[in-house]
């Protein structure tokens, strides 16, 4: 990741936005489905059974992937994205499923989020925080606006990976080049994996209780059947699955506030 000053970082992720969000679904969001069906939708049907109608906000909407697959479990959803491009897509994409009514798209900077605090049951950051030059202060803003007992839901590429992994997508890399496979959107020289230990670290140090899933991905799986990326997904990630991976997924607890007897001074019977 290059080192640029934090007002054109935003503006060259912006312009990054704009050129590639045509071509984000085709490329990124067909591609990383089987994990939201792997991970992303037993955590929102467990919210909503525990939380019926939770008040969502998801950070970094892209093309409103996350935002719609919340609301068509029961979310009520508020989005944020800073490109205009993206957001036209995602607002595109809820009318097409007819969930307009349950989403609210808003142009919005995730280090100064316009809520105020404990103002919702969950919040969502998919694919987002490795565009960030620092993620602390977004991770922050994520927890302010939590309410006590609410739950942050992340999954970000991380730097970690894995050897198998590393050897397999070397490969495939090498096998797209040599058949001149038809290009695709590439990383902006500003993004870069975070690194999922220091997360971790992170959301604790903010007393959340947290717990994480690391998870291959292999490049070549993406012309298997859907059912079959899974599985072998899920067998090559055995040995790594709780340290190292391609992809980290957390899920994060804020601490309900204590009782008022328990801020109380003890009773001394004098």
């Amino acid at each position: 990741m290059v080192a640029l000053e934090p007002n054109r970082y935003k503006q060259l992720d912006i312009e990054y936005h704009r050129a590639t969000a045509a071509q984000y679904d085709d490329h990124v969001t067909r591609r990383f489905r089987f994990y939201h069906v792997y991970s992303l939708h037993p955590w929102v049907r467990s919210l909503v059974s525990r939380c019926p109608g939770p008040s969502v906000l998801d950070i970094g909407t892209g093309t409103g992937v996350v935002a719609c697959t919340m609301a068509k479990f029961g979310c009520r959803v508020r989005a944020i994205d800073h490109s205009p491009e993206m957001l036209a897509i995602a607002t595109r994409h809820a009318a097409d499923a007819g969930l307009s009514s349950r989403i609210e798209f808003l142009i919005g900077d995730s280090e100064q989020l316009q809520f105020e605090d404990a103002s919702f049951d969950a919040v969502t950051i998919q694919d987002m925080l490795y565009h960030l030059p620092a993620i602390e202060l977004k991770v922050r803003e994520a927890v302010r606006i939590l309410r006590p007992g609410g739950e942050l839901y992340i999954s970000e590429p991380c730097v970690e990976g894995t050897p198998v992994s590393k050897i397999i997508n070397g490969i495939s890399t090498g096998l797209r080049r040599l058949v001149h496979a038809k290009a695709e959107a590439q990383p902006s020289e500003h993004e870069a994996p975070i690194e999922g230990p220091k997360l971790i670290s992170l959301l604790r140090s903010l007393e959340l209780e947290t717990r994480a899933e690391y998870l291959v991905n292999l490049n070549i799986m993406r012309f298997a059947p859907e059912f079959l990326r899974i599985y072998i997904t899920l067998l090559c990630s055995v040995p790594t699955r709780r340290t190292r991976g391609d992809l980290v997924f957390v899920i994060a607890k804020k601490r309900k506030e204590k009782p008022a007897y328990e801020t109380q001074l003890p009773f001394s019977g004098q």
